[in-house]
């Protein structure tokens, strides 16, 4: 592929003001810091407006370009001489530009979910390869018509080619931000949408490299490009080899540390810098070079926690305003009128028919929804570095005019910002009518992917937390996208200087609270590096009258299934349950009313020697689960959740459901149950509806997993509470697991009294029975509340508010 500056040489040999001054202006410096400064001010402030109307961060950018440029202010000769030293200065702001996008794709490489994109590789590729036949077959249709509106008189099958080029791309970094805006990241469509683009975006840069090498006609020329390909190749495999042992040799040195060293951090940045800048100088871009060295990046230790912390502020703030603002600095609008209006207005719409119509009809066959299939097309039909390239590159060989390729360049620019809102329209409007509620784990399929949110408040927490996460891993087809939430009470002593999550480690080496975030570092990244499990790692800093708050936005931001709550009490030794702080009953209890998503509280009886012992030995030994049924909303939830660990291969799902002895006296009890409230037949009615939703899913759910020996299913008869406990007691020592409802809905005689002795109404009556000290259980137990399944106040709406996305 050509390199990158002759984009760069275009301009500065077509521009109004002459020939570019070819000697280094010392002056450069600084008229970039003064670009950098108002482009950067201006998207903040148009952003600040734009937003309101729900309009990604991209579009502003852009647009502060474009005020920048020379369709507004560098039209002004004072400002172009102030701003591009009368256009000198255009490189210094280029190479910025370079070197930002070249660190974003690195960030994307180490953001993105590997295991997804390999499992949705084929969907991806059929979306991507769709839209983009579909918008080249379009492109090559009405180019002649465009070819005679943009009164281009030159090679017409090149131009064909160049116009198929870019109605086919899609700009895989404004659609990454884009998405992260949206907040469509954590959402199927939003994850495909962003692998396609990135399939797409390669796609298109292998083939220009393959097309540029092939169509040389020069010997020596050809050879030249052979070489030049060979060397990238070479720089990309010396990237490969040098890049992994060194993060393990770095992580070994940062063992007990939140981050690594400022020097270590600046060394690799340096690192990605050189191999990327090299590709550059030999030919070839290195868009796919940062993305496939940030993917294949080792993701346990604290070198890629550190990475992605240090960069994120940084690339979203202050790299990605200059790169976007540098793509609407490079467009010219006011050479858009008369026939070249109608030029760039055809380009802008085909080429948006044309991708969403492919992309559509790919969704369409991939029986994905129409709704979903449109918001797919507007994403990938955002336009970006790829076209500027082959823009540039046909200036280059004199297949456009001056006029034609400023309008080309506008078609680009113009499509992306119609793109944006087009997106955000639809976007809002179905988040409006379908606000984000998870539905519940009994209606999601177990073969998609379980999202969960694990929040712990200390090391004590943590083992039965990743044992947990383990058994949950599923297998390749049904996965699982683990957060671990740390949350840290906010104090006097915490906000006396930085936040908690802010602070280097060599400030608080004294602090028990760091060191105890070191040590969940630590063990979250033993956990990964011996699982294959990856868990993306979050602290959370709030008093405990707000701590709700933050687990409902970080499970509402991720999309979750399942927030899992450490119980406010731990095991003693001698298997006395104790407080830990008395604030996080409150913040469970507010959790559980409040939370869009099923919510289990997790009791560790086990101990953490015994949990850490557990998941050490994991990979070596299975994990017996127990699901007990007695009826109701949660305990499908337990259930069907205890379907989902059963697909790994190392846990034992026992399933015992609790029978009446007698039906009639069981009808009689619970007739007798329901006269104790205010509405005597609704309760009854309530009660047969359940009964009914029970059976339907212990029958899909039987033919499911236990015909095919998945799991095993117990039938156990009992006539009242008292036998239910003499039943559970029989479970002793045999399950590392128990998986209970809490039974916020259930009329059940099995339980009947057990309420009178209720010290944690949170846990439900079977679950505070097992959490008791009394009780004799050596396993934990995970208490699980359905969604929807909390008493909700007057006034409030009744009806279930699921998402689409």
């Amino acid at each position: 592929m050509e390199n990158e500056t002759a984009l760069h040489t275009i301009f500065s040999t077509n521009n109004r003001c002459g020939s570019a001054d070819a000697e280094a202006d010392y002056g450069g410096l600084l008229v970039l810091l003064l670009q950098t400064v108002i482009i950067i001010t201006l998207s903040h402030i148009l952003h600040m407006l734009l937003k309101r109307v729900g309009q990604p961060s991209p579009i502003s950018q852009m647009l502060a370009g474009i005020i920048m440029g020379p369709t507004l202010l560098a039209r002004l000769k004072p400002v172009e001489d102030l701003l591009f030293l009368g256009n000198k200065n255009r490189d210094y702001i280029s190479s910025t530009a370079t070197m930002g996008r070249q660190i974003f794709m690195f960030l994307i490489g180490l953001e993105m979910d590997i295991q997804y994109l390999f499992r949705s590789s084929r969907n991806a590729a059929v979306l991507a390869y769709g839209g983009a036949l579909v918008s080249a077959s379009v492109a090559a249709v009405f180019s002649p018509l465009i070819y005679w509106l943009l009164r281009i008189e030159r090679n017409f099958s090149t131009f064909v080619l160049t116009l198929m080029a870019i109605f086919s791309n899609t700009a895989s970094p404004i659609l990454v931000r884009m998405t992260a805006e949206l907040k469509l990241t954590t959402t199927e469509i939003g994850r495909l949408a962003i692998s396609a683009a990135l399939i797409n975006d390669m796609s298109c840069l292998v083939i220009i490299a393959v097309v540029t090498t092939v169509a040389v006609t020069d010997n020596g020329f050809y050879q030249q490009k052979v070489l030049r390909a060979t060397g990238a190749a070479g720089l990309m495999a010396i990237a490969f080899l040098i890049i992994r042992p060194l993060v393990r040799w770095i992580n070994r040195r940062n063992r007990l540390r939140r981050h690594i060293k400022f020097f270590e951090f600046i060394s690799l940045l340096l690192f990605v810098m050189v191999i990327s800048s090299a590709t550059e100088v030999v030919g070839y871009n290195a868009m796919m070079a940062c993305f496939l060295m940030g993917l294949l990046f080792p993701r346990e230790g604290s070198t890629a926690r550190t990475l992605i912390e240090w960069l994120t502020y940084p690339v979203h703030n202050f790299i990605l305003p200059i790169y976007f603002g540098y793509t609407g600095m490079q467009t010219d609008l006011t050479i858009v009128h008369g026939w070249f209006l109608w030029g760039v207005v055809t380009v802008v719409v085909m080429s948006t028919i044309g991708k969403i119509a492919g992309t559509v009809a790919a969704a369409r066959h991939l029986k994905i929804p129409f709704h979903e299939g449109l918001v797919l097309g507007f994403l990938l039909n955002v336009k970006g570095h790829v076209d500027l390239i082959v823009i540039a590159l046909a200036m280059k060989h004199n297949l456009l005019s001056v006029d034609a390729f400023m309008a080309l360049i506008s078609t680009v620019v113009l499509n992306t910002l119609i793109t944006g809102p087009a997106v955000a329209l639809v976007v809002r409007r179905e988040r409006k009518m379908n606000k984000y509620r998870s539905k519940g784990l009994e209606w999601e399929k177990p073969e998609t992917q379980l999202r969960m949110v694990a929040c712990v408040h200390g090391t004590r927490d943590l083992p039965a937390v990743l044992s947990l996460i383990e058994m949950s891993s599923g297998t390749e087809k049904a996965s699982i996208a683990a957060y671990v939430l740390q949350l840290v009470e906010l104090t006097a002593k915490t906000t006396s200087a930085k936040l908690y999550h802010q602070q280097e480690d060599d400030e608080y080496e004294d602090d028990d609270g760091a060191d105890e975030a070191r040590q969940i570092n630590a063990a979250v990244d033993a956990f990964t590096q011996e699982t294959g499990i990856t868990i993306r790692q979050v602290t959370a800093v709030s008093a405990f009258a707000n701590m709700h708050e933050d687990i409902c936005n970080g499970a509402k931001d991720v999309r979750a299934s399942l927030v899992v709550l450490p119980f406010h009490k731990f095991q003693r030794v001698d298997g006395k349950m104790i407080t830990k702080k008395h604030g996080l009953r409150s913040v469970n209890a507010k959790t559980l009313s409040r939370a869009p998503c099923t919510v289990g509280i997790l009791v560790d009886r086990e101990g953490p020697a015994a949990a850490a012992a557990r998941v050490s030995a994991a990979p070596l030994e299975g994990h017996q689960v127990v699901a007990l049924f007695f009826g109701g909303p949660d305990d499908r939830e337990a259930v069907a959740y205890g379907g989902r660990m059963a697909v790994h291969p190392l846990v034992s799902l026992t399933v015992v459901r609790f029978l009446p002895a007698s039906r009639a006296s069981y009808d009689a009890e619970v007739e007798m149950e329901a006269s104790k409230g205010e509405e005597v037949l609704i309760a009854i009615n309530n009660h047969e509806k359940e009964s009914e939703a029970d059976e339907a899913f212990l029958s899909e759910f039987y033919t499911r997993f236990v015909v095919p020996g998945t799991v095993s299913f117990v039938e156990k008869t009992v006539a009242n509470s008292l036998e239910t406990l003499d039943a559970l007691r029989g479970m002793e020592g045999m399950y590392a697991l128990y998986l209970v409802g809490r039974g916020g809905r259930r009329l059940s005689p099995f339980l009947m009294g057990l309420n009178d002795w209720e010290e944690c109404p949170e846990l439900g009556p079977i679950g505070d029975l097992l959490a008791s000290s009394d009780f004799p259980v050596h396993g934990s137990v995970l208490v699980l509340q359905q969604n929807g399944t909390t008493k909700k106040k007057k006034g409030t709406r009744d009806e279930d508010e699921f998402a689409i996305f």
